[in-house]
């Protein structure tokens, strides 16, 4: 209680309002802060705090600069028109398609087998057989419902092509009965880039406009009926929430090989969805669970981050954390403290963005309507909103009751894409970028806990 006592009397010294008080301890919930909480999926701790400091009155959402311009008056010009000059033809300088390697031969060739072939599944538990015998030695025991390549037949016997299973059953051909297995589709092929620098290609021929250069190891899916066209495959790219955006194209067979499906919790929520978004900003991401001492109680200056990364500002999250607190008047070293909504703003501020919406005329904190949300991110602002972290898609059992930050990023349809600083393998779910939620989900999440930050938010811009 004692840090709660001076907390309050240095608010009230700065900021000239009564705050709420805060609790001590690594994972307190601070009333009124955001992102203060235990690690997922439990979640940080969110909350905000009054702001003293005189406030205009928002940028509408989405408003256009130059409404209500005058324009000056046109001028006629004279009757004659000058000889046009005519100007040199520029011609493109043609992409050169490589031949292929050996590797690249052995990728293709490796495709169109598994993408050909007749694949099986086995409805119960059955046993791998050296040949087609029941005397025949026994490799392994299949688990019911292993995906099999179907490479041969013979009476009431079928010779697959197993993949193995990482641990003890090991990868090979072999027997089993065919009364145990039923047809199945094929399974998708997945590829990963080979070396850093790989380009994707917006055609198979030499006139594909370049994409994006990917990482190593960048993931993608084969697709398409013709699927291999020369040397190039057709893929699609779920994107890795930073350089590389969710993407359709053309690669080089030589710079790609062959990759382990990965699983649903490997891929982002909106894909392949987000493909066909109808506006994505490129908000690179973030996760706030980085090992560090603060990492429960980051939500908001990790989002402020991804916001400020947007727009080319690239600072790191110790840093950002140590402003943001510096502007609350709290210690750098508070490892528990939460971030207030205002205080993102002031610090994105100080970097030359414009912080829209965050105020009415009065100075209370504007409440944003879904449609002022909408409106921003038409315009290509990126919007950060104080939510419940309970109201969040897939949150919804958790034991955490507090408040949170997230960034809208896009829209699909009627939906809203966005990223949430907590996701992927350390929080044991999806990635964090390109998730969803219905314009219903976001209104339920913005009934934020700390009532007087209800359906807080502000966009940004440079201008």
């Amino acid at each position: 209680m004692r840090l709660q006592d001076r907390r309050e009397v240095r608010a009230r010294r700065q900021h000239g309002r009564w705050r709420l008080a805060a609790t001590g301890g690594v994972l307190a919930l601070m009333v009124g802060a955001a992102c203060l909480g235990p690690l997922a999926p439990s979640a940080p701790s969110a909350a905000g705090g009054a702001n003293a400091s005189a406030a205009a009155a928002p940028t509408p959402a989405g408003a256009g600069a130059g409404a209500g311009a005058v324009l000056p008056k046109v001028t006629a010009g004279p009757t004659s028109l000058p000889t046009p000059t005519a100007a040199p033809t520029s011609v493109p300088t043609p992409v050169v398609v490589p031949t292929l390697t050996t590797s690249g031969v052995s990728v293709l060739d490796s495709i169109r087998s598994d993408r050909s072939a007749q694949w099986v599944r086995n409805h119960t538990e059955t046993q791998l057989h050296s040949g087609p015998a029941t005397d025949a030695s026994v490799f392994t025991t299949l688990p019911q419902w292993t995906l099999l390549k179907q490479i041969g037949t013979r009476p009431d016997w079928v010779l697959v092509q197993y993949s193995g299973d990482g641990d003890t059953r090991e990868a090979g051909p072999g027997w089993i009965r065919a009364s145990d297995v039923g047809g199945v589709d094929a399974p998708t092929v997945w590829l990963s880039a080979a070396r850093g620098g790989s380009p994707l290609w917006g055609a198979a021929d030499a006139s594909g406009k370049h994409l994006v250069d990917m990482p190593a190891s960048t993931l993608m899916e084969v697709i398409g009926t013709d699927y291999i066209q020369g040397s190039r495959v057709h893929v699609r790219l779920p994107g890795d929430g930073r350089s590389v955006p969710p993407s359709e194209g053309w690669i080089d067979a030589n710079n790609v090989g062959r990759a382990a499906s990965p699983s649903l919790r490997d891929l982002p929520w909106a894909y392949p969805d987000d493909l066909r978004a109808d506006v994505r900003i490129n908000v690179p991401y973030r996760t706030q669970l980085d090992g560090s001492d603060f990492a429960a109680a980051n939500c908001g200056p990790t989002v402020l981050g991804m916001a400020l990364e947007s727009f080319g500002v690239n600072k790191t999250q110790p840093d950002l954390r140590g402003q943001v607190l510096n502007t609350e008047n709290f210690s750098r070293d508070d490892t528990d403290a939460g971030t207030f909504i205002w205080a993102l703003a002031d610090v994105a501020r100080e970097y030359g963005l414009q912080a829209h919406g965050l105020y009415d005329s009065d100075g209370a904190f504007h409440q944003w309507s879904i449609d002022e949300i909408r409106a921003s991110v038409r315009n290509h602002q990126p919007v950060i909103v104080q939510v419940v972290y309970r109201g969040l898609p897939g949150r919804e059992a958790s034991q955490y009751y507090g408040d949170h930050y997230v960034i809208i990023t896009g829209l699909l349809g009627d939906s809203f894409l966005y990223n949430d600083p907590i996701g992927g393998s350390v929080a044991h779910e999806s990635p964090g970028y390109d998730r969803y939620m219905t314009p219903a989900e976001l209104q339920r999440a913005m009934r934020a806990s700390d009532t007087p930050y209800a359906f807080s938010a502000f966009a940004l811009s440079r201008s």
